[in-house]
């Protein structure tokens, strides 16, 4: 007798079948090629999925977040499915086309653009219907070269879509908005500007309320409530509203889907925590152009006190510049401002004796962690802006919550760390601070007097780093320390030297520790014997400037040298002099991390050594200004 098959237990053969089919395209092509074969087959299999409606969604921002809402909404109506997360390459596309089963009734998929022509293999496997675009910002600017050429490539939507299907357009984006031309479907354009076809109105969000507004579209009215937090969200509640809309849903039902949507993870995604702690986690990626938006929101919000933390900033050239920007803004909107990545030191240039207390810069996110950890207070609103493959500034939420034991920077994993094996490893990067107490230097020290010098020699201090590039300040030191006729003392914690010019007492160190460790020490010892930042100059060497160029600043940013970076840290302030020894060699380095730590040659340890007594003499002139 032969069995009926029943739904269930055709979707049970249905997953047994796709699982068998991947499991063997991994086993006999490796997973260096399984990217490919996984996008062949959904080529191949496309065709046949005649059911489905395929949404494609594009734009430089938002996609995610409008994807998401657009499966909630779809959701009343039949079997939808998309896109896990922000996973929007072409092989990922290639995946979520292969779950689509015979009783899914839409399948909605972001694109992810990265350079031009990106585009081609996400529609040619998509092959969708409905497309919606939401913005055209500087996102991959670096790689299109122009918003033109960005509007360029999300223009292959609009020609890709069938003359029975329908293109959802942000009509508040002029480039977007230019779009409608492309198209040979029905188009439907949304936004704010007065001719919106989906026309919002009455918006509102303000912390701790949530975004809601009224939405107009073909004379019938809709008040709309999310769970979102942010004005700049608007934009991907009315494609998503748009696009269901296009597919036949009415605008009750898109209001309904909506209101049940919780933001994406790393999407302005709320986290409360004990001890009434809340954060708002928009730390997926940190574009530039988005950073100014997020702070209105902030600037508006109503809570007890307010603590923004920004990461790394993408896709940006300008990015010290840019940093002391939003620097100076985070001050106006924020009671606290907390800035880590690369560039994080050019934050301290914004600070001042009346936002003393207020801003503040580290390299590590452990040290971010257990800073928040000791000022936290109840009724705090936590925002935190970065980028994800970066930062993973969700540590810093997870860490009141859970364990976190890895505390490792740039370790470039996509996924969240909610999600990550190596959340409870003991993992750190070189020159985080260590949560026990540091031993206090010895009583030995000697006192530095308030008109004192003080030059800090950067480098390396084992033997074998001698003569390489990143041990430039000590050698520079070195030289200069024999030309005043100062005597180098052994310290636990330093090498010290004292000499004289003018009458005028002049310091040497250099920390003996590696040099991502400096600051801590430095800080330790300036404690200790009584100096400030402002009575230092810093001798090391700069990869930005050529062989044996040397250059004089009296404050600034790290510039990417991590132990400058790390003395910022420990002092909180850029007022350090410097002088930097310009050590990038003619031709680039095929590994720089090797260049910089291994022994120059004898032709470039001779400029280098040129460029030495020049720095001796430009030191003097710095240490005693004439008048």
């Amino acid at each position: 007798m032969k069995l009926r098959q029943t739904p269930l237990l055709l979707k049970q053969q249905w997953h047994r079948i796709s699982a068998a089919i991947e499991w063997r395209l991994r086993s006999r092509l490796g997973d260096n090629t399984v990217d490919g074969a996984i996008y062949r087959a959904g080529l191949h299999v496309r065709p046949y999925l005649k059911r489905a409606v395929f949404f494609g969604i594009a734009g430089s921002v938002g996609k995610t977040t409008a994807k998401d809402l657009l499966v909630g909404i779809l959701a009343s109506r039949g079997k939808t499915i998309g896109n896990p997360v922000s996973l929007n390459a072409a092989p990922e596309v290639a995946r979520t086309v292969l779950r689509v089963r015979p009783w899914h009734r839409y399948c909605v998929v972001e694109l992810g653009e990265t350079a031009p022509g990106s585009l081609d293999k996400h529609l040619a496997v998509l092959h969708p219907t409905i497309g919606a675009i939401t913005n055209v910002g500087d996102d991959h600017f670096s790689a299109f070269g122009s918003h033109e050429a960005i509007a360029s490539e999300f223009a292959k939507l609009a020609q890709a879509l069938p003359a029975d299907g329908c293109l959802i357009l942000n009509r508040d984006d002029e480039r977007v908005f230019a779009l409608r031309h492309q198209a040979a479907c029905r188009v439907i354009t949304f936004g704010q500007t007065p001719g919106a076809d989906l026309l919002a109105s009455d918006i509102s969000s303000v912390w701790p309320g949530a975004l809601r507004f009224t939405v107009t579209f073909n004379g019938e009215r809709q008040d709309v409530q999310t769970q979102l937090y942010g004005r700049h969200l608007l934009t991907s509640v009315l494609a998503a509203i748009g696009s269901a809309l296009a597919a036949g849903l009415t605008l009750g039902e898109c209001a309904h889907g909506i209101a049940a949507v919780t933001p994406p993870q790393g999407r302005m995604q709320r986290v409360c925590l004990p001890g009434d702690i809340t954060y708002i986690c928009d730390d997926y990626k940190a574009p530039a152009w988005t950073v100014g938006a997020l702070l209105d929101q902030l600037g508006e919000a109503k809570a007890r006190r307010k603590i923004f933390v920004l990461g790394t900033i993408s896709d940006c050239h300008h990015t010290p510049i840019q940093t002391f920007k939003f620097a100076k803004r985070s001050l106006e909107v924020a009671d606290i401002a907390i800035f880590t990545g690369r560039y994080a030191s050019a934050a301290l240039k914004a600070k001042q004796p009346d936002n003393e207390g207020r801003l503040y810069a580290f390299s590590h996110i452990r040290d971010i962690a257990l800073f928040l950890e000791s000022t936290r207070q109840p009724g705090d609103l936590i925002v935190l802006k970065g980028s994800n493959n970066k930062d993973h500034l969700s540590r810093l939420a997870l860490s009141l919550s859970q364990p976190v034991n890895c505390w490792l920077n740039d370790c470039e994993r996509e996924m969240f760390c909610s999600n990550c094996s190596h959340l409870e490893s003991q993992r750190t990067s070189p020159g985080t601070r260590d949560t026990t107490p540091a031993n206090a230097p010895t009583e030995t020290l000697p006192i530095v007097g308030p008109d004192d010098q003080i030059v800090i020699g950067l480098g390396n201090p084992d033997p074998k780093f001698t003569g390489s590039p990143h041990n430039a300040g000590h050698a520079a030191l070195d030289q200069f320390c024999t030309a005043i006729g100062s005597i180098w003392r052994n310290f636990p914690e330093a090498w010290i030297a004292q000499g004289k010019i003018e009458n005028r007492l002049i310091w040497q160190i250099k920390p003996n520790v590696p040099m991502n460790l400096i600051g801590p020490t430095l800080k330790n010892l300036a404690d200790a014997m009584q100096f400030t930042a402002a009575q230092c100059v810093l001798l090391f060497d700069d990869m930005d400037l050529p062989l044996g160029k040397i250059r004089i600043r009296m404050n600034g940013s790290a510039g990417g040298h991590r132990g400058v970076a790390s003395i910022l840290d420990a002092f909180q302030t850029d007022r350090f002099r410097r002088i930097k020894i310009g050590v990038r060699p003619q031709t680039a380095p095929a590994n720089l991390v090797e260049y910089v730590v291994t022994p120059l040659g004898a032709e470039d340890s001779a400029i280098i050594a040129k460029a030495i007594k020049e720095t001796t003499k430009q030191l003097q002139a710095v240490l005693i200004p004439q008048s």
